[in-house]
This record gives C-alpha cells, sequence and structure tokens, in this order.
C-alpha cells in the first residue's frame, strides 16, 4: 500500500509554515451535499469499509443528527449504544467527555473514550452521532465549530483516511466538518432535482473560504450513487446536468458510478461483504479506488 504524497490530511490552525517537507497526517474527506437522499451515507460507509478492508487505517466520523452511518456500522447494537449512554460526537463539542492534552495531563484520551472499534476491523473506528445531537448543539451556550479539527490534529494523526458524514444542511455543523478536513467528496443521484443542492454548496464552501483564507479546502470529486447499470433517458439526462452543474463550479466528476444493487444496505452493515467477487463489490471497488487516488492515496491496485 503506498501513499502518495503526505501531508494531505489537516494542519492545526495557526500553524506556522516553514519550507521543511510537509507534516504527515490523515487525509481528511468531508461526504456532504446540501440536498438529503442522494446516497451520501451510503457512499460514505462503503467507502470507509473499502478502505479499512485494503489495511488502511481508518476513522469514520457520524456529524449527521440522522445517525444513519452510525447505526450501519454498529451493526444492529446502536439501540444499547444510546441506552447506554456511551461517549459520542457530542463529547467533541459538549465537552461532556473529552479532555484535550494540558501540562498536567499529556497522555492522549484513550481511543476508546470517544472513537470506538467496528466490528470486526481492529484498524476501523468511529466516533458515532446521536438522535438527540441537535437537541443538545441548540441547548448549548457555544458551538466550537474547530472542535473536531483540533481533535484529529491531537489524537487522530496515526490514521490513513477521515471520512466525516454531514448532514445535508448548511450550518455549524458542515463548517466544523469544513475546518478538519482537506478535501470534500459530493454525491449526488442522478434524478432530475440532481444538482438542486450545487448552488448551496457552492455558495458555502465560498463563504468558508473567504472567512477562513488560510485554509485550503477542495473538491474532490462529485460521485453520481445509486445509478443503473442500463440508465433510462431521465438518467441520462440527469448525468449530462451533473457534470454541465459541476463544470460551472470546477468540481471534477468521478468516472465511476455507484451503482443500485439490493445487497448494498447488507454490504454497509457488516464487516465483511457476502461476496467479494460480486459485480456489486467489484463496483464498490472501482469507485473506492477512483476516489482514493483523486485524495492522493493508492492501494496498488488497479480496479
Amino acid at each position: 500500500m503506498r501513499r502518495i504524497p503526505p501531508g494531505m490530511g489537516y494542519n492545526p490552525p495557526m500553524a506556522e509554515k516553514t519550507e521543511a517537507a510537509p507534516k504527515k497526517g490523515p487525509v481528511v474527506v468531508s461526504v456532504i451535499n446540501l440536498k438529503g437522499g442522494v446516497g451520501k451515507t451510503t457512499a460514505a460507509v462503503l467507502l470507509a469499509r473499502y478502505a479499512a478492508q485494503q489495511n488502511l487505517n481508518v476513522l469514520a466520523v457520524d456529524l449527521d443528527p440522522q445517525a444513519n452511518m452510525s447505526q450501519a456500522l454498529m451493526e444492529g447494537d446502536y439501540t444499547k449504544f444510546m441506552d447506554a449512554h456511551q461517549p459520542s460526537v457530542l463529547e467533541l463539542f459538549g465537552g461532556l467527555g473529552y479532555i484535550p492534552p494540558s501540562p498536567e495531563r499529556t497522555a492522549p484520551a484513550p481511543l476508546a473514550q470517544i472513537a470506538r472499534k467496528v466490528k470486526g476491523r481492529d484498524n476501523f473506528h468511529a466516533i458515532l452521532s446521536r438522535f438527540d445531537f441537535s437537541d443538545a448543539l441548540i441547548a448549548s451556550v457555544k458551538f466550537d465549530e474547530r472542535a473536531l479539527a483540533r481533535f484529529i490534529a491531537q489524537e487522530m494523526q496515526d490514521r490513513d483516511l477521515i471520512l466525516i458524514d454531514c448532514a445535508p444542511t448548511d450550518s455549524a455543523l458542515s463548517r466544523a466538518a469544513y475546518h478538519a478536513s482537506r478535501y470534500v467528496l459530493i454525491p449526488v443521484r442522478e434524478d432530475f432535482f440532481s444538482t438542486i443542492g450545487f448552488p448551496l454548496l457552492w455558495a458555502s464552501l465560498e463563504k468558508f473560504r473567504k472567512e477562513n483564507p488560510g485554509h485550503g479546502i477542495e473538491v474532490c470529486g462529485v460521485l453520481t450513487t445509486i445509478g443503473d447499470y442500463d440508465p433510462g433517458p431521465d438518467a441520462v439526462r440527469a448525468r449530462k446536468d451533473i457534470k454541465k452543474d459541476a463544470q460551472k463550479h470546477k468540481w471534477p466528476v468521478m468516472n465511476t458510478v455507484l451503482r443500485y444493487s439490493k445487497s448494498i444496505p447488507r454490504m454497509m452493515r457488516v464487516a465483511h461483504p457476502p461476496n467479494v467477487h460480486s459485480p456489486t463489490w467489484n463496483n464498490i471497488a472501482s469507485v473506492a479506488e477512483e476516489f482514493l487516488q483523486k485524495v492522493g492515496m493508492s492501494t496498488g491496485k488497479n480496479k
């Protein structure tokens, strides 16, 4: 497995820039579209699972209060997680459990406090969301948009890839994801309303760039999701619209389409795909390999 090039991950705010070799760290990607129902969580979970199976050290972060990523990764144990009030993404933003390093406490917080191992994979961890995440944010006195970025910089530098599943809204949560990320991946479904969220997302990213001129963040790709192998006229038209509208914003469109399959929900929920030689898994692998190349990573495979 080969990383190319190093230093593509998050750089802590206000870090002094030098001419020395770039700092190594995780590649951090926000998976977002300001339109719901586009296969955003599906793409994020499948990419994370594939990367972990290729022996990359992966962290998945669920910033969506709907917690669909968390439910997929918990493999049926999400209700127990909620009832036990186990550490979640709330600890990062609410100060309910996470204690950053200090002169009195120099050791990093134990990984198990917030990032929990995904079943079946020692190299795959997740920071889970909760259904009451939104209520907690509303009740908070001040939301720290840089909390996730600091946590990654201080505690997660041994990760290879960090995927952040974002809510389909422009909010403090999306800005928190931007602060932590080097790249943005935009899933889009091939339907009549496929690009309705593009102008909103472009405006959101442009506003963030203007407010944070020292932070480099760019769109690594637009991923068409849940497309048909034999698309009808509406899907063909949607694909043309996706390419046309993406070009307006200078966003690259990925060549590989994530195809529809009834087996995808199961592949999201289990550590190992039921059949790695199936057409569905081969399609997922092709999507993932193209994505990894776009963010400067490679598993050495040519799908």
